[in-house]
């Protein structure tokens, strides 16, 4: 009997070398970092834009001023953060910004324009930096995993908010809940109550469901109807007129969408759209003026929800005076100036209404395509036919939030092109394609040694 060596088979060596190849390294997976960062980036902004923090004072009138660092840590961390994306994926990452519409072009273009003319350079500068930043970090989300998915995390950010809300509420009343002119309103880890009371008027449209509900109960489902029970409390506590019409709104939106989605045929969608729109144009408008009154009256303030028309009454002829490019982007959104150009008896921190001061900021003609890019984007939503139950609700869903923010514009300030609790909410509902953006790398042909000689010719 030999003791000679043992050798394998020649067809058992191959797939053996070739497994041990291809084990895979130790170490995480560039869509695995790509997908945390992404989403560490769109929860940061969020908890940026709505400003939620601890210990904020409940009585402003005593003039007590508020620790601007966390607020600002957050919004510096998220520009590491795109650096580092641009770093891992650079083609995907241009590729998101090459077909910007010629609309939202004109409005870069104006604010870009306001900043260079602005009477307060700093301030325009550091406010136009917040918006891009903001602007960046949710869309690059939005962009790379479609709607569907970035819906599924504001629903988690929307019911984390409401519960984190209430807990702060029954732990610190004397901080959640506001004194002074506002007194036994409640704000809970917000700034101010009305920003509460907008932010979960939307995140209440983010969380619903437009669809049957499931047989068969579960606990998530138990947790989204007990986090909208509590976001129509908080609504409800924190007494914001504004957040109640846009709450109505958004509902009413969402049951027109729902019949108007079994329509398959987008032709027929834009004809009954047409006609929707001058039916509830001439119809409709006694009825809802009739209802706004009835609010209005109720939070004891006139039809403009705001009583700040002797505000307006000020600042309508200074859009007279620059309006092509106004006075900086941002600028009015600024207490000093406020000061400087409007005389009440009372402390006016804001225009009250989000149109005139993006006129004011930007101009006419920025704020113009800005709110025409908002209406074609509406239309396009409207329009567009949709294969799959889950793509039709969330399209309903953005319709429905870009329609409250709008509407919500009216009364308040900020709520678009600012650094404020709705942006980048809005920011997510506007990109065109509903699905995640394709993508595909260039692969570079391999270079032979002897690719550069003619091949012989053979007889």
């Amino acid at each position: 009997m030999s003791y000679g060596p043992s050798y394998l088979p020649a067809e058992e060596i191959g797939p053996m070398r070739h497994s041990s190849r291809s084990q895979p390294r130790h170490g995480i997976k560039k869509e695995t970092l790509v997908r945390g960062l992404l989403t560490v980036m769109l929860y940061l902004s969020l908890l940026r834009a709505t400003g939620m923090w601890y210990g904020y004072p409940s009585n402003f009138d005593d003039g007590i001023s508020v620790d601007p660092l966390p607020q600002k840590l957050m919004l510096y961390s998220l520009i590491p953060m795109i650096g580092l994306y641009f770093v891992l994926e650079p083609n995907r990452f241009l590729s998101y910004f090459r077909r910007i519409p010629i609309l939202v072009i004109v409005v870069a273009a104006f604010s870009l324009a306001s900043l260079v003319l602005s009477i307060s350079f700093g301030a325009s500068a550091r406010g136009i930096a917040a918006v891009v930043t903001l602007t960046i970090a949710p869309l690059l989300y939005r962009r790379r995993y479609g709607n569907v998915e970035t819906f599924r995390l504001l629903q988690n950010f929307a019911i984390f908010a409401a519960f984190a809300n209430v807990l702060y509420l029954a732990a610190f009343p004397r901080f959640a809940i506001m004194g002074g002119s506002y007194a036994g309103m409640v704000k809970g880890l917000f700034y101010h109550k009305n920003t509460m009371g907008q932010f979960f008027a939307v995140a209440f449209i983010v969380v619903v469901s437009i669809g049957l509900p499931s047989s068969r109960l579960r606990y998530r489902m138990l947790l989204r109807w007990a986090a909208l029970l509590l976001m129509l409390l908080l609504i409800a506590v924190s007494r914001s007129s504004t957040a109640v019409v846009m709450l109505a709104m958004g509902l009413a939106t969402l049951a027109g969408l729902k019949g108007m989605f079994k329509i398959g045929n987008s032709g027929v969608r834009s004809f009954f759209l047409f006609f929707l729109c001058l039916i509830l144009g001439f119809i409709g408008a006694s009825a809802y003026l009739g209802a706004a009154q009835m609010i209005a009256d109720a939070f004891g303030k006139d039809l403009t929800f705001s009583g700040r028309t002797n505000i307006w009454e000020q600042l309508i002829p200074l859009v007279y005076d620059k309006p092509i490019f106004g006075y900086g982007f941002a600028l009015f959104r600024q207490p000093d100036i406020m000061e400087q150009f409007v005389r009440v008896t009372f402390d006016a921190r804001s225009t009250h209404n989000t149109y005139l001061e993006l006129a004011l900021n930007i101009g006419v003609p920025g704020t113009i395509a800005w709110v025409l890019f908002l209406f074609k984007r509406l239309g396009q939503r409207i329009t567009m036919v949709s294969a799959g139950a889950a793509l039709n609700e969330v399209q309903a869903k953005e319709v429905a939030i870009i329609l409250m923010i709008m509407i919500g514009a009216m009364m308040e300030a900020g709520l678009m092109l600012a650094p404020v609790v709705l942006w980048p909410l809005m920011v997510v509902c506007l990109p065109k394609d509903p699905l995640p953006s394709s993508f595909k790398m260039r692969r570079r042909k391999a270079v032979l040694p002897n690719s550069g000689r003619r091949a012989a010719v053979q007889s």
